[in-house]
């Protein structure tokens, strides 16, 4: 018999990391125009490559491209994550600020988020960070994923454009050979306005559009006569929310809606220079709406009966009332799985 909540689980292992830099002597980090990967990874690709064929295991990007809005201390990892308009952040419950290292007793809060507009963001120890994850299908023996952090804006913005683009063509993401590539882009410097070419992520592939669309109609072909239907649902490892200790990152500003060219890329710097979080805590601005922290409140209600959201995506697939995954909720179904998970004994 199996054992539920457990035999159930299909979770990718998460094999490694790959970085956009080096470090120093000092043990600052630097910018690098290759992809920085592990040693089993050079022996198929190289020591410096420059574009790496992947595979998208999972058609959800809340898990294969988790972006966020983070914040850092040394003492304490993550201590605040959110999206622009809600964060979930650990509060010195003494002081009522961002906890830090002398910091006795915290609590996790939910508070509104002014993304670039927070003072911790102005001052450096806040950015936009995407952990991409991914299967590298050429490397022997490496069965789960990849990660790899950026908080280049226009990294971020040609990997979400590059996806819904692949998805328009062919209805998913999941399982297209792609190439993850670093190329170089100019952008505009957002303190003097000068433009600079630097190295951004994109997805690409070798095949030509139009041999690509014919691969995958046969393969789908091929699927709907072997009668196997949807494959089982895997889910990746949370990202790893770790301080990115080689995360190389760039001043630059996401392009405007119409332009001739596309804006900057300068500096490079750590995502939290101190040892800590000081700025005082803006609770004064509006409350986030449901939208913006109904991802967290999903957390928190799965995290509270202690179900991964493999466990809850196989009880969403067995109850009547829902009959399919999260993502093809509706709104208010969502709703009603929040407070069905926070009404559970536990």
């Amino acid at each position: 018999m199996p054992i539920k909540g457990l035999t159930d689980v299909r979770r990718m292992p998460r094999l490694g990391k790959i970085h956009l830099g080096v470090k120093r002597p000092d043990g600052s980090p630097m910018a690098v125009d290759y992809f920085v990967c592990p040693p089993e990874v050079q022996k198929v690709f190289g020591e410096k490559p420059i574009e790496l064929p992947i595979l998208i295991p999972v058609e959800d990007p809340e898990q294969w491209a988790s972006q966020f809005y983070r914040a850092y201390s040394q003492t304490r990892g993550l201590v605040c994550k959110g999206d622009g308009e809600g964060a979930s952040c650990t509060v010195d419950k003494a002081t009522g600020k961002i906890a830090g290292r002398d910091s006795k007793e915290v609590e996790r809060r939910e508070i509104p988020c002014k993304g670039r507009g927070c003072p911790n963001y102005q001052a450096k120890r806040c950015r936009e960070i995407m952990n991409l994850q991914f299967l590298l299908p050429d490397v022997p023996g490496a069965w789960g994923v990849w990660q790899l952090d950026t908080s280049s804006i226009n990294s971020i913005i040609n990997i979400n454009n590059s996806a819904r683009l692949i998805q328009a063509i062919f209805r998913r993401v999941r399982m297209i050979p792609l190439l993850l590539t670093l190329e170089p882009q100019d952008v505009i410097s957002p303190e003097d306005g000068k433009k600079k070419k630097v190295r951004c992520l994109n997805l690409r592939t070798r095949e030509k559009l139009r041999d690509l669309m014919e691969l995958m109609r046969a393969e789908d072909g091929v699927i709907g006569l072997l009668g196997q239907g949807e494959p089982p649902q895997v889910e990746l490892p949370e990202s790893d929310d770790e301080a990115p200790d080689l995360l190389v990152e760039t001043q630059e500003e996401p392009p405007p809606e119409v332009q001739d060219e596309p804006p900057l890329d300068s500096e490079v710097f750590q995502v939290d220079e101190s040892d800590e979080v000081e700025t005082p805590l803006d609770t004064s601005a509006p409350k986030p709406g449901p939208q913006a922290t109904i991802l967290l409140r999903l957390t928190r209600a799965r995290e509270r009966v202690g179900w991964s959201m493999a466990e809850v995506h196989n009880w969403l697939l067995a109850n009547v009332n829902y009959g399919k995954p999260w993502h093809e909720l509706t709104r208010e179904q969502q709703e009603q799985v929040i407070e069905d998970l926070n009404k559970m004994e536990v």
